[in-house]
């Protein structure tokens, strides 16, 4: 259950906290109860404010906890790979996996530029719809940030993005499989392709493969077949146990259920 008032928070964003995020949330491994959290980020950002650092810390609590902990896999994850792509691709899901509109951004305005790129001024044009008389120059700046902080945007000129399409590092993409999977399954590779996710993450199609074969060496994924119009792939144990072998730490954590429900999927 998410702690009262984050669904009217997560229908918007704003405040990117990427480098603050990847600073603190290594330390949700040692104080996984929310509160405890929020009073290490408190007396741990650097800011000279007590009221900055208040607000920093209750933007975090509020983001990476549903009431009861914190996300520890993702306070694993940035504890083993540090400040890296890894980190911040895994953070980019996570943050697509808490903020419905910012996943909105980023599959139906970021997926679908074309690949000279798009203005700032197009997203502002896409948010109006969306978020009626609340501010679309914050959240598209805030929004465009945190994509350029997580590698997803270039800016060849002011105010001009483009789409990073490219395929994620393999630690990412068992991540997002013991996410979006978290019991033993048969997947559909069609059914992934299509996942609304994957188009977010910005992870091409024809990489797909490659990445369910290095998962296979990994013990991850324990069978791909490929008959006739059937190709699918079978998961190697539960979620939690695929995510204990790829972030060892989490084997001295206690057990926690998925934070936050999934998207629907959509066809590009």
């Amino acid at each position: 259950m998410q702690e009262s008032g984050n669904k009217s928070r997560r229908s918007y964003f704003n405040h990117p906290l990427v480098v603050e995020s990847l600073r603190c949330l290594p330390a949700a491994l040692k104080y996984p109860h929310p509160a405890d959290f929020q009073r290490y980020v408190i007396n741990h950002v650097p800011q000279n404010s007590l009221k900055g650092r208040k607000r920093i810390a209750g933007y975090l609590r509020q983001r990476f906890s549903d009431g009861r902990s914190m996300n520890v896999p993702l306070a694993a994850a940035v504890a083993q790979f540090g400040d890296s792509r890894i980190s911040r691709e895994i953070l980019y899901f996570e943050l697509l996996r808490v903020y419905p509109l910012f996943a909105e951004i980023a599959t139906h305005w970021l997926a679908e530029l074309p690949e000279e790129g798009g203005s700032r001024e197009s997203l502002k044009q896409f948010l109006a719809a969306r978020i009626p008389g609340r501010s679309t120059e914050k959240v598209a700046k805030d929004s465009l940030t945190t994509m350029k902080q997580c590698g997803k945007v270039s800016r060849p000129r002011t105010a001009w993005y483009r789409a990073l399409w490219s395929p994620p590092p393999l630690e990412v993409f068992l991540y997002v499989l013991a996410a979006l999977y978290p019991e033993p399954a048969v997947v559909p590779v069609e059914s992934f392709l299509n996942h609304s996710l994957r188009r977010a993450m910005l992870w091409p199609v024809d990489c797909i493969e490659e990445l369910l074969q290095q998962a296979a060496r990994s013990g991850h994924v324990s069978k791909i077949a490929r008959l006739d119009q059937y190709y699918q792939f079978t998961l190697a144990g539960s979620g939690t146990e695929r995510l204990q072998k790829l972030l060892p730490d989490l084997g001295r954590q206690p057990r926690q259920a998925p934070l936050f429900d999934l998207e629907p999927e959509v066809k590009r």
